[in-house]
């Protein structure tokens, strides 16, 4: 009872006042932290991922680390000598490629995917400027992992003797943890 007696009189007197725009101001604060945008090399390292060595051009990059929505994106081109070194450098088995689009129609939970369903969620999509033509095959990966046990799905559109490699976050392993 005597805390209800404080809190009513908190309200009407000057220094009630401030504790509540205190106690909202830091509710904001973590608010915003957890949604807003982050420093690419922040979120690399949280990630504990570096670009490859090599030149890379087109770079699109988006992420975060803080919970909740702990997730990246980032796309590149590279030549494609440097590019499967990347993968195999995290634990990706270039014998064993899925393709987009898909051979048929597959079903998860009893719901029906069209082989043409993209590859990543609509923000990547449109992150990475990615029009997939289904008339072409593209090799797929999922086992792409960070020393953090991260794990991205990688799609990769040979060019040339360069390849544009695309990758989104499918779980975050161990990000936003400390270790």
């Amino acid at each position: 009872m005597r805390e209800s007696g404080n809190l009513r009189s908190a309200f009407g007197g000057r220094s009630g006042t401030a504790r509540f725009v205190v106690v909202f101001s830091t509710l904001s604060v973590v608010f915003v932290t957890g949604c807003g945008a982050e420093d690419r090399d922040d979120v690399l390292k949280g990630f504990q991922l570096e670009l490859p060595p090599c030149q890379t051009e087109d770079l699109t990059f988006s992420g975060q680390t803080s919970a909740p929505g702990i997730k990246m994106a980032m796309s590149f081109t590279a030549s494609t000598s440097c590019v499967e070194q990347y993968l195999k450098d995290h634990q990706v088995d270039l014998s064993n490629p899925l393709y987009w689009p898909a051979s048929g129609w597959d079903s998860v939970g009893g719901e029906k995917i069209s082989p043409t369903e993209p590859p990543f969620k609509p923000e990547s999509m449109k992150q990475f400027k990615l029009n997939l033509d289904a008339g072409k095959k593209y090799k797929k990966y999922i086992g792409f992992r960070t020393p953090k046990d991260a794990e991205f799905t990688v799609l990769l559109d040979p060019e040339e003797g360069n390849t544009s490699l695309y990758m989104e976050s499918r779980l975050p392993g161990r990000v936003g943890r400390a270790d």
